[in-house]
């Protein structure tokens, strides 16, 4: 098992050379066995001197990214970084709508999972995925997604917060694609205290740290265990507090978990 930082949490650190170096060596002082994937994209770093400097720190990285219609070149990084896990572009957003939508968006990843047998295609879900449609008696988006892929390419990250969000209980999520969740992103869903209400149907909630929410979180490591999870990704919003105090607090409850 290994414990990551996505790079959405360190988005504000990560703005020059200098800021990417001090993020992977700070990542590393916390006991993170690297990110989730090259955090360079923004600064211009080219991914082969990005994997230099994440190796410099010790680091490895979950999986990695491309251009999927450029099989040859993507699967050419994946190898370099030593993963066989490859990121899958989120699903357009006009095509949250209808079932037509979703069925034609799986269609596309069995269509590009024929080029990447031996490796895993890997779909990141945020709360759009689990619509529900009355026509198939209140299945959702992500679950005609999970049941209509190749299953021996395509692989589901399922994000906590996410899935807590939309109304589901993300260990049920995480075994319903057991073996086919080689990492999953950890963030917790928090009532905010101070808030009165927002736009998720009047619920004040925010994003908090693993641990600091209401997610059922030992259910979540017993579902990870259970399910083959091998990287166990952090990913952080926004915070109320620095963002490496927050990634501090989050590794020290997951390992707590028994996670390490």
């Amino acid at each position: 098992m290994a414990i990551g930082v996505v790079g959405y949490t360190t988005r504000f650190r990560t703005f020059t050379l200098e800021q990417l170096e001090a993020t992977y060596k700070k990542i590393a002082d916390l006991g993170y066995d690297g990110p989730e994937n090259l955090m360079g994209g923004r600064v211009g770093v080219p991914w082969e001197d990005d994997w230099k400097l994440v190796q410099k720190y010790g680091l490895k990285v979950a999986d990695s990214r491309g251009d999927l219609d450029k099989p040859d070149e993507t699967k050419k990084r994946a190898d370099a970084l030593g993963v066989n896990i490859i990121g899958v572009p989120s699903l357009p957003a006009e095509m949250w709508y209808s079932v037509d939508g979703f069925r034609a968006y799986t269609e596309k990843m069995n269509k590009w999972a024929k080029n990447y047998k031996g490796y895993k295609l890997q779909y990141h879900n945020h709360a759009q995925e689990l619509r529900n449609f009355p026509s198939l008696d209140g299945k959702n988006g992500l679950d005609i997604m999970i049941e209509e892929s190749d299953p021996d390419v395509i692989v589901f990250e399922i994000d906590t917060f996410w899935t807590s969000a939309a109304g589901a209980d993300p260990a049920w999520y995480i075994l319903k694609v057991k073996n086919r969740i080689p990492v999953v992103h950890f963030k917790d869903y928090a009532i905010n205290w101070k808030g009165v209400e927002n736009d998720l149907g009047g619920i004040p909630w925010r994003f908090a740290e693993v641990g600091q929410g209401n997610i059922n979180w030992k259910a979540v490591a017993a579902a990870c265990q259970e399910a083959g999870v091998n990287w166990y990704c952090v990913e952080q919003d926004y915070s109320a507090m620095d963002e490496f105090e927050s990634l501090k607090m989050s590794i020290a409850y997951i390992k707590g978990l028994g996670i390490k």
